[in-house]
């Protein structure tokens, strides 16, 4: 039986390494069709973006992302919650400049929500998420208070870019 001696790492390799596993990392990025693996440049202003879900997973997810492009994020755990800050919001006049919201929850789904979010502010874009691909707009599901569908999973840089691109200029 061979033997082989045990390893241990030079002071070196001991230094450069993380003094805590808890150090947080920047959320993943698509690469770029050139190929370039640089961050992208932060928008020229933060957006207040209201992400509503029930999957509390989803929501931390969405939260350090939009942390991390420079945005302000709400987040809602649910369709009732989350119309209710988007008023709340409203009357403090503080308006958030995106929704985005999932399609299927219980109680008020993603339709009923963008709906709610159009009556209260026909400008304010509302951004659907979805796993149901387009077979939800075959069966006549769509709705003009929605101003666009994304289909799961979602690529956080094309989201990012999506959101810079709605929101109405400051």
């Amino acid at each position: 039986m061979k033997v082989f001696p045990k390893f241990v790492p030079s002071e070196s390799l001991r230094d450069a390494q993380p003094a805590s596993r808890d150090v947080s990392r920047p959320c993943p990025s698509t690469v770029n069709p050139a190929g370039a693996s640089q961050f992208p440049a932060p928008p020229k202003r933060s957006l207040r973006v209201l992400c509503i879900d029930d999957d509390a997973m989803v929501l931390e997810s969405m939260k350090d992302c939009l942390k991390f492009f420079g945005h302000q994020a709400g987040m809602a755990s649910g369709g009732k919650s989350g119309v209710e800050m988007f008023c709340a919001a409203m009357l403090k006049s503080e308006p958030y400049d995106v929704v985005i919201t999932d399609m299927n929850m219980p109680g008020v789904d993603g339709y009923a929500v963008a709906k709610m979010i159009k009556t209260e502010s026909p400008g304010t874009p509302v951004i659907l998420i979805t796993g149901a691909g387009n077979t939800m707009l075959d069966a006549g599901a769509s709705s003009a208070s929605v101003d666009i569908v994304v289909n799961k999973p979602v690529h956080l840089q094309e989201l990012n870019n999506l959101l810079v691109r709605m929101a109405r200029p400051a």
